[in-house]
């Protein structure tokens, strides 16, 4: 039995959560808080493009819509982004 396109996208979030707990990890173990933040983001932004893809199928509902739904899925990358530029930019 093949396994499902949804399947493996969820078994790849599950991945890429713990990703981003091993690289928040690392800010702890000395590694720059900006470079965690720009890593956690990335992560994020993977996890919603699998996401829209594999389980809001918003591609099938047009391309207008769809890069709308992208759009907003950007958002808590960048907004990981700014706050890590603002934690850095005053030394918290």
């Amino acid at each position: 039995m093949r396994p499902q396109p949804p399947l493996i996208a969820w078994l790849l979030m599950v991945a890429l959560t713990c990703l981003s707990v091993f690289a928040a990890h690392l800010a702890h173990a000395g590694l720059s808080r900006w470079a965690m933040s720009a890593s956690i983001a990335l992560i994020a932004w993977g996890k919603g493009l699998l996401l829209v893809r594999h389980f809001l199928e918003s591609h099938r509902a047009g391309p207008v819509f769809h890069r709308i739904v992208l759009g907003f899925a950007a958002l808590a990358p960048l907004a990981l982004l700014v706050s890590g530029w603002r934690e850095a930019a005053t030394g918290v």
